[in-house]
């Protein structure tokens, strides 16, 4: 045994050189990182190999928002989905409220597309179709959109609530704007209340179906039309691309690591970009070692070196989607059932963020590469593993959907797993990952046990 976890441990130092952020970050792990207990919740065995182990994968770290968690729980916010005692709605039919005697400017009404059957298998956290996302602390809810109405709530940073209407009110000193939203949220008692807020204080969000669906029938039309492969390049597996001007960077925000060389014309080799890895890509020919390609995100059409492309566990068929909504912080869950696309889920969502050693993450439409109950992820600080995400599925590089990460906690020099966690009040409001797409942890095992990678698609949208 002991043999073998230093042989496991040789191959991380001599293959882990580089993470998915910088290609000259150091991520090796510390040799001397300690065995994890209790890690029974997942059956996962007390030994890991290179592929089980990421960068770190959270932009502020878990421990926040594991505090942001505690105090929204303790102080019970008037978040929409904390107004219910176990924070697993199930209430679907919302009521809508009158504006009274103001100016209506706009109802909010998002529906699901005709074209789209609804039967939903995942039934928690369900959120109105229409809701905004508190920004700021102390945001005062008055009985009518005037400051000088009765202040009848108090909304605090990253709190969601129905979004019902946008009425003409009070002129906001601070913007000269006459815009105020009506919302709806329950009280502590389990009321539902309805108020106005001033535009300023909040984020409008809403689940687009409508792009969302439009997004997966451009896809599935393309299908009928081409050959198609994806991008393989996982971690460097068929060899690092070369850099751009000595930067392992394109000017799209594409990182060189995880990616494929896509050239724009074979006669000038220093005018490429990236294409990362898992990416579906369109054959429309080929020539000298090279696949002539298209992709639905990326404009144009390019030459890739056939080894970074592979029809190995192709998709045999198209009909399951995930698409997440980085601009909403959403998704919706679909599954295509006779001719027709159902959905079948739609929950909140947090994604990665753009900024220095950090990637967003990746737009496009994606083969589900493989599964994996857990994966570890790294300290930043000491490269050692010092947590994991469980029931992940991988789409892209090194992004998967997840459930919520759960740190290690040191006792007597050992990791120690505290146990899986559900829920993070974080979900859905701010990217706050690096790369993945984060989910309550009840969701992503729903997906982990419903998606295959010979038909699941994950498309990610802006």
């Amino acid at each position: 045994m002991k043999k073998t976890r230093m042989y496991l441990i040789c191959i991380l130092l001599f293959s882990i050189l580089i993470t998915s952020c910088s290609s000259k970050q150091d991520l090796k792990p510390n040799a001397k990182n300690p065995p994890v207990e209790n890690r029974e919740e997942v059956g996962e065995s007390s030994e890991y190999s290179e592929d089980d182990i990421e960068p770190y994968i959270n932009f502020f770290s878990i421990e926040d928002d594991n505090k942001l968690t505690e105090k929204a729980l303790k102080e019970r916010n008037i978040d929409y989905l904390l107004g219910e005692d176990n924070l697993l709605p199930n209430k679907e039919l919302i009521a809508n409220f009158s504006a009274g005697n103001f100016k209506v400017n706009k109802t909010f009404n998002t529906g699901v597309p005709k074209e789209i059957d609804v039967d939903l298998a995942y039934r928690k956290y369900l959120m109105p179709y229409d809701y905004c996302l508190i920004i700021k602390d102390g945001a005062n809810i008055y009985n009518t959109p005037s400051f000088g109405g009765n202040v009848i709530g108090e909304g605090n940073t990253f709190d969601k609530l129905k979004l019902v209407n946008e009425v003409k009110g009070e002129t906001i000193k601070d913007t000269g704007s006459d815009k105020w939203f009506g919302v709806s949220w329950y009280n502590k008692d389990g009321k539902m209340l309805y108020g106005f807020i001033p535009e300023g204080v909040s984020q409008i969000r809403r689940f687009r179906f409508d792009n969302m669906y439009s997004s997966i029938k451009e896809l599935e039309n393309e299908f009928t039309k081409y050959k198609y492969g994806y991008i393989s390049n996982y971690k460097d597996v068929n060899g690092s691309p070369p850099l751009i001007d000595g930067k392992a960077m394109d000017k799209y925000g594409m990182q060189a690591y995880q990616s494929a060389p896509a050239y724009i014309d074979l006669n000038n080799e220093e005018n490429f970009r990236y294409f990362p890895d898992g990416m579906i890509v369109f054959i429309l020919g080929e020539e000298k070692g090279y696949f002539k390609v298209k992709s639905l995100d990326y404009e144009g059409e390019y030459w890739i070196p056939k080894k970074y492309i592979s029809f190995d566990n192709n998709l045999d068929s198209f009909s399951k989607a995930v698409v997440v909504d980085t601009t909403n912080q959403n998704q919706g869950v679909f599954e295509k059932r006779g001719d027709k696309w159902t959905l079948i889920s739609y929950t909140l969502a947090t994604t990665g963020v753009r900024e220095k050693r950090r990637f967003e993450t990746p737009i496009g439409k994606f083969k589900v590469l493989e599964k994996k109950d857990r994966f570890y992820y790294l300290s930043d600080d000491t490269r050692e593993i010092s947590g994991y995400a469980p029931y992940a599925v991988r789409f892209a590089q090194g992004a998967y959907l997840h459930g919520v990460p759960v740190d290690f906690v040191k006792k007597d020099g050992k990791n120690v797993d505290p146990g899986i966690k559900e829920y993070l009040f974080t979900i859905g409001t701010i990217p706050r990952s690096h790369k993945c797409v984060r989910n309550y942890t009840s969701h992503a095992k729903f997906i982990y046990n419903w998606a295959d990678p010979n038909d699941t698609v994950v498309i990610t949208i802006k």
